[in-house]
């Protein structure tokens, strides 16, 4: 037992570290993805603008720059850039004197004349190549800082030399605020995705609890079943040998018994005949529930069974006062059924009209229903059923509570033994009733079929 639970124990632990690696693990996975998503996106439009920003400073240099000498009219070819409308925010040609760079056309006029140093400028003249570098500016508006790709390339003349330098810086404003407001939308997605997932994983994991609940029910159902088929069995010896030394006793084997003994005795064998029946409907339903019960078919002469009945409940049925018919519709059929299980269901079924009625008749009626069924309705003037009270007759451990019911002794057990039977043979119960008229149990058998069960049982031949 303890080895179960701590099995139980450990498979739980599982579940519930499952759960919790998947409420940190999914969302993790998708926010990281979305993060590298969202960067990688960053990077690509970063590139793309300093691809754009060097094509611009290719073009001036092929199609603009070679060939015009005069710096009055490479400052008015700048101007025209400008009021291009091109997001770009400085364009300064530069020439070499010395170790510094003269500004000889320029966005900003006032800038014209002054030199520079940059390191940027140096590297770019002396690799003779263009250099592009991401930095940081103030907005011609005096706004936020904007990213900007600034650019250094050499100019050169038709010769392919080197004339002068330009320096220009494309700024990446407009697309950041485009990506700006596009990841805003991505996060607000991601956020409520993220949160969708949590919700979805927390509703697992309480599925999983439900699960472990559920596989717990069973295996508690599982030991209750082992537990109730072990003590029954148990208890079937004992009680066997109690009823045949209380049989032995009321039959004068030990001496005469005077009228109180035979008395007590009596009650002892009532007790003990009570007792065995209740061990018995214990293995029927441990049997029933673990597939275990054998239901042996053949064909049953059922003429027989009705006639059998009559005379057994003659006894019990003239002690209370009640009147018993046995009706037979027309010419009854054999049926193919387990003999020893259908006589238990028409016991049981019997056995509860004579128990919950007080005064009246019972009938066992027989007809038959169609070509493939007999129909046998067991009918009293009992107490009676409503609709309520009908909902879990079929059911275990049912019993009804009421004031004309209290003083009556049962275990809720025959009724759900029956129908099981029943099904288990191939046929069907029902159950009519009006509370203080009475109530009728019906249940279908198969006509035996020489075509059909033939074949089932080859060996079994009418007798």
């Amino acid at each position: 037992m303890i080895k179960k639970g701590n099995n139980f124990l450990l498979r739980q632990s599982h579940q519930v570290i499952y759960a919790i690696v998947l409420i940190l693990l999914i969302p993790l996975a998708i926010i990281l993805n979305t993060i590298w998503s969202v960067k990688a996106f960053q990077t690509d439009i970063d590139i793309s603008l300093q691809r754009q920003a060097l094509m611009v400073g290719q073009i001036f240099d092929s199609s603009v720059y070679d060939g015009i000498a005069d710096q009055t009219e490479i400052q008015a070819k700048v101007k025209q850039i400008e009021a291009s409308g091109i997001e770009i925010r400085n364009f300064d040609i530069l020439t070499k004197e010395g170790d510094d760079f003269r500004i000889v056309a320029s966005f900003n006029e006032n800038k014209i004349g002054n030199s520079t140093s940059d390191l940027n400028y140096v590297i770019s003249w002396h690799q003779n190549e263009a250099v592009a570098t991401l930095v940081s500016g103030v907005s011609e508006d005096g706004g936020d800082s904007e990213r900007l790709w600034e650019i250094a390339m050499p100019l050169k003349n038709s010769q392919g030399e080197k004339e002068a330098l330009l320096s220009l810086r494309l700024s990446l404003k407009l697309i950041d605020e485009l990506v700006r407001d596009t990841l805003t939308q991505s996060y607000a997605i991601l956020a409520i995705t993220v949160l969708i997932v949590i919700l979805l994983l927390a509703i697992n994991t309480r599925l999983f609890e439900h699960a472990i609940l559920f596989r717990k029910l069973k295996e508690v159902d599982k030991m209750k079943d082992e537990f109730i088929s072990i003590a029954s069995h148990e208890l079937r010896t004992p009680i066997t040998t109690l009823k045949g030394f209380v049989s032995m006793a009321l039959e004068g084997d030990y001496g005469d018994l005077n009228e109180q003994g035979q008395k007590g005795f009596k009650i002892m064998e009532a007790s003990a005949n009570r007792l065995a029946a209740l061990v018995e409907d214990l293995l029927n339903v441990s049997r029933i529930e673990q597939n275990r019960l054998a239901v042996n078919s053949k064909v049953v002469n059922l003429v027989d069974i009705l006639a059998s009945l009559e005379a057994e409940f003659e006894f019990r049925i003239q002690e209370k006062g009640l009147k018993f018919k046995l009706i037979k519709e027309g010419n009854l059929p054999k049926v193919w059924a387990d003999e020893d299980k259908l006589r238990q269901v028409l016991v049981n079924l019997i056995g509860n009209a004579v128990k919950y009625t007080k005064q009246g008749e019972i009938e066992l009626i027989a007809k038959i229903e169609d070509a493939k069924f007999v129909t046998l309705n067991v009918k009293d003037t009992g107490f009676g059923m409503d609709a309520k009270e009908r909902e879990g007759l079929f059911e275990k451990f049912y019993r009804i509570q009421g004031k004309e019911t209290k003083g009556i002794v049962g275990t809720g057990l025959g009724l759900w033994i029956t129908k099981q039977l029943v099904e288990l043979m191939g046929g069907k119960i029902y159950v009519d009733s009006i509370k203080h008229v009475g109530s009728q149990f019906y249940f279908t058998v198969p006509i035996y079929n020489k075509l059909v069960h033939k074949a089932e049982n080859p060996k079994e031949e009418p007798k």
